[in-house]
């Protein structure tokens, strides 16, 4: 078992040699033949470009262990505080280099803190408040900035403005939404940042359109327009027991009211960040809270426009899209895509003794350093293709 008292250098040389061991005999061979032809590895050992921290749902509750609704997971919900301090402190100790944002991909806290179903039935009063101080207090001893994405049980608990009040620190550095406004006014809760040269990090809002919002906004309207057209049940009431999935099934399996969609306009705003990338010879890691590839996740998981969104990254990306770093799914999930993009799944802390880690950008790859239950992965960039000469220029989106 590992400590963190031995020291950063000894855990990192275990995950390494763990990540290494699970890339097989193809990686052996590569690296027995560039030994026996004189190709020796460096005596300095490589020095990662950036690195940044990362975990998903954590979904804190002050209540017992329960199952989830289908029976087939059980949900630790008061352990995840102990794994979020452990998270903190893997964080902290990094050093060369030193993490430069953490991706905190959703589901900060269950949405049974809000008092309006499950074990939340039984407070006196909704323990929103209280429980997303518990975790933010922990996470506030990360000595780096952290980028918040929007998942379902946030918008559970809280409505658009009280999260962006609650986690827009810039004191901190702490993001969940851009300074720009929508169409409609409202403020966006997706942005991009450039950490590096060479390098663009999109924060997605998968819930842009979704139900858990003002029933007057466009978002809304459209998730109910996408329900009453894809899912014969009656969803919309919020009548408990209802089964989502009855009558469903293939791709009409996404439309459900615990997922949601990017929309039109975030769709357009995407398109527009991976073709200035492209052009500027950078590459790109998507973060989200909803996976976009089904295999990395299941029909059940998605986005509602996820196929809207894979057409921009690969159409439009021409191999400059790295990865797709999603939570969502609580078992986790990995699937290379056809156009060689890394769609990672990330296992949840509540279902789960260990599951968090970081990733180590390198000049041709990301290499994902995993804590136990969070499998470590080497992920190379993929192969850039060229771009027709009547692609339309990012200054003319």
């Amino acid at each position: 078992k590992i400590f963190f008292f031995h020291g950063e250098v000894f855990w990192m040389l275990f995950l390494r040699a763990r990540a290494m061991a699970r890339l097989g005999s193809a990686a052996c061979a590569l690296i027995a033949s560039k030994l026996a032809y004189g190709e020796h590895q460096p005596c300095t050992p490589e020095v990662p470009r950036l690195r940044f921290g990362l975990i998903a749902d954590i979904q804190y509750c002050d209540c017992d262990d329960a199952t989830n609704f289908a029976g087939t997971e059980c949900r630790h919900y008061r352990g995840t505080l102990q794994q979020t301090e452990r998270a903190v402190a893997l964080w902290n100790s990094l050093s060369e280099p030193k993490p430069a944002f953490v991706a905190q991909l959703g589901d900060l806290i269950d949405g049974q803190n809000a008092g309006k179903y499950g074990a939340g039935l039984q407070f006196d009063t909704p323990q929103s408040e209280p429980a997303l101080e518990r975790v933010t207090s922990l996470l506030m001893e990360c000595t780096v900035p952290i980028f918040h994405a929007t998942g379902n049980h946030e918008l559970y608990n809280f409505n658009w403005e009280e999260l962006r009040q609650r986690l827009q620190r810039r004191s901190c550095g702490w993001r969940i939404s851009s300074d720009e406004r929508d169409q409609e006014g409202s403020v966006r809760f997706y942005f991009a940042e450039k950490p590096i040269p060479g390098l663009r990090v999109i924060m997605l809002n998968s819930y842009q359109v979704c139900l858990m919002q003002d029933s007057s906004l466009p978002g809304y309207q459209e998730a109910a327009r996408l329900m009453k057209e894809y899912n014969p049940n009656d969803v919309l009431s919020n009548t408990q027991g209802i089964n989502f999935f009855a009558g469903l099934s293939g791709t009409k399996l996404r439309y459900v009211p615990f997922n949601g969609g990017v929309g039109g306009e975030q769709l357009a705003w995407l398109r527009k960040q991976v073709v200035a990338a492209r052009e500027e010879d950078e590459r790109v890691v998507v973060l989200s809270h909803l996976p976009m590839h089904r295999p990395a996740a299941s029909e059940r998981t998605v986005a509602y426009d996820c196929d809207e969104v894979m057409k921009v990254l690969h159409e439009d990306g021409r191999g400059c899209v790295v990865a797709v770093l999603a939570g969502h799914l609580h078992r986790g999930g990995y699937a290379l895509d056809s156009e060689g993009i890394h769609h990672v799944t990330v296992n949840s802390p509540m279902t789960h003794k260990e599951a968090y880690g970081y990733v180590d950008v390198y000049a041709d790859r990301l290499e994902l350093i995993g804590t136990r239950d969070l499998p470590s992965r080497v992920m190379p960039f993929p192969k850039l293709q060229p771009v027709p000469f009547s692609a339309t220029p990012a200054s003319q989106l």
